[in-house]
């Protein structure tokens, strides 16, 4: 088979997800045959892929899984990139009947833990790092001071996230949760960072930016910053999970430290502006699949992202 010939399928393309690894793969390598597909038919990712999929929803694991296995038999896939967590949930949970494509997703203990921020927290305290104050919520008991947050133990970005303020308005929403934590709020929000480490499973590589968010949970600005507490950190993380491929650390600093509040088992909203500041982890994903030696040569020592909203146009007629 040659090689720049191989087919990509990449999902969730009508996230700024899906679009930022189809605009790395596109640097890596103009002639992968890149295949995307989403469950919404004006998916805004359609433009950067040659053949587009609408998918079913994944919790019709059933019509999900006849989907899937169609493409990849009738376009010959080759790689895979699952981007939502429900699609990383449905590859984990089907690795086995799916051999004869390289999906990019990481161990299963990893997906697990990192996936339920109960878990996270948890992970975090075995392995003797920093974690916030966090408690189911139907074990909590008054243990955190007003203002905390209640956060779902599954799910991406801040979705459900809810700030409590007072006891009336905690017992009035621990009614109607259920699958919560509360957590504590950890250091300031003019003062959290996204990180990423890819370890290979014997060289490990991270990024730090200090970001703010904008356009609804997504990194609307992120500074490259050199911080080796905060690399040392996503170290720590990484050889404590045995990580073999890539994993997003979100913290804030506080005055004992830093904080590290999530652990994404996915890309990120950041990972095409960490490709362009050279840190390349779609393209090492692939590199270490290869067999091929992964260099980290940083093209930046400083310098700012900020998000841009743009339009893509359907249907057009005159």
């Amino acid at each position: 088979m040659i090689v720049n010939k191989w087919k990509v399928l990449v999902t969730g393309i009508g996230g700024d997800i899906g679009q930022s690894v189809l605009k790395c793969l596109k640097d890596i390598n103009c002639n992968y045959h890149l295949i995307g597909c989403d469950v919404d038919s004006f998916a805004a990712g359609r433009e950067l892929v040659e053949k587009f999929y609408q998918a079913p929803l994944v919790k019709d694991s059933e019509r999900y899984f006849d989907f899937v296995t169609k493409i990849f038999d009738e376009e010959d896939i080759v790689y895979v990139f699952p981007i939502t967590e429900v699609e990383i949930e449905f590859f984990d949970k089907y690795r086995d009947y799916f051999k004869n494509v390289t999906v990019f997703i990481n161990k299963h203990d990893i997906i697990v833990t990192f996936l339920d921020k109960h878990e996270t927290v948890e992970f975090l305290k075995c392995n003797n790092l920093a974690y916030p104050k966090t408690y189911l919520i139907e074990n909590y008991d008054n243990e955190l001071e007003y203002p905390f947050l209640l956060k779902p133990r599954k799910g991406c970005g801040s979705k459900g996230l809810l700030v409590v303020n007072d006891a009336e308005e905690f017992n009035y929403l621990r009614e109607r949760t259920k699958n919560y934590i509360v957590q504590e709020i950890a250091g300031a929000e003019d003062e959290e960072y996204t990180a990423t480490v890819f370890s290979t499973g014997k060289q490990i590589h991270s990024i730090v930016f200090k970001r703010s968010l904008g356009y609804g949970s997504l990194s609307k600005v992120a500074q490259l910053i050199q911080d080796e507490q905060i690399q040392t950190l996503a170290g720590e993380i990484a050889i404590a999970a045995s990580l073999e491929g890539s994993l997003n650390i979100q913290c804030r600093k506080t005055d004992s430290g830093y904080i590290p509040f999530e652990v994404n088992p996915r890309f990120s909203s950041t990972v095409y502006t960490r490709h362009f500041f050279g840190f390349q982890d779609v393209k090492w994903w692939l590199d270490l699949k290869e067999g091929k030696t992964i260099e980290y040569v940083p093209k930046y020592r400083e310098g700012t992202a900020v998000r841009t909203i743009g339009e893509t146009f359907f249907d057009l007629r005159s």
